[in-house]
């Protein structure tokens, strides 16, 4: 999954409706969208994505297609969850949440209390709308993450700087507005794919009634450096 990857869209909060209407790419034309939460697999094989849609800051027909099996794949997972916007039978954007990959060192933490934000992305070609703040909205305003840390690894080689335009310094911190406002804070971390570029970051959300334990468990595991030099 793309982590936390190419989104761009004005600042808004509050509930979001299921379904709202936005300008579309002709002056004339308005574009109606609905959003949609808990996608099953099948639904989702029932999408086409938008040509905007990428996979790693790639785009092509290809890695559109990629993107769109991985979407699947998340759907079909114990403890997966995607939200999507879409128009018609077109996937314009996503929102994917899963339990931390096996090799993942929070892997460990009880199952179904800690879940990875895998991807968040709007296509190009329909950024800028507020999509991205409604499938925030929709997963977030609910009390389903109350209980539980959310995480999401930041990683510069996921982001569309050609695509918005922006410098890393300003995509990063159009990311640190975005999730701050559903109260994602930064971590410091030694975890390997964060470290490679000192500009990569880790945000995490602790749920208004995660136990305190599980929060010291996953700040326990922020820093491994010490358990590396061991192990050699």
């Amino acid at each position: 999954m793309n982590h936390m990857p190419n989104q761009s869209d004005p600042d808004r909060t509050g509930p979001a409706p299921n379904k709202a209407t936005f300008p579309g790419k002709a002056a004339e034309e308005r574009l109606s969208v609905e959003f949609k939460d808990r996608c099953t697999p099948e639904f989702l094989s029932q999408l086409a994505p938008a040509p905007g849609i990428g996979a790693f800051s790639r785009y092509s027909p290809q890695a559109a297609d990629r993107q769109h099996a991985a979407l699947i794949t998340v759907a079909s997972l114990a403890h997966g969850r995607v939200l999507v916007a879409h128009h018609e039978r077109e996937l314009l954007a996503y929102l994917t949440f899963h339990p931390p990959e096996g090799q993942c060192r929070w892997s460990s933490l009880p199952f179904g209390k800690i879940l990875e934000l895998g991807g968040i992305e709007v296509a190009r070609g329909f950024r800028d709308m507020g999509l991205a703040r409604r499938l925030m909205d929709q997963a977030f305003c609910p009390p389903d993450f109350d209980d539980v840390i959310v995480y999401a690894q930041a990683l510069t080689w996921c982001w569309d700087l050609e695509g918005t335009g922006k410098t890393v310094v300003d995509y990063r911190q159009m990311m640190l507005r975005l999730f701050g406002v559903y109260g994602f804070e930064t971590y410091i971390t030694d975890e390997p794919n964060i470290r490679y570029d000192h500009t990569s970051f880790l945000l995490a959300r602790m749920g208004p009634k995660t136990q305190a334990t599980l929060i010291q468990a996953f700040e326990a595991l922020l820093i491994e450096g010490d358990k590396e030099q061991e192990q050699k």
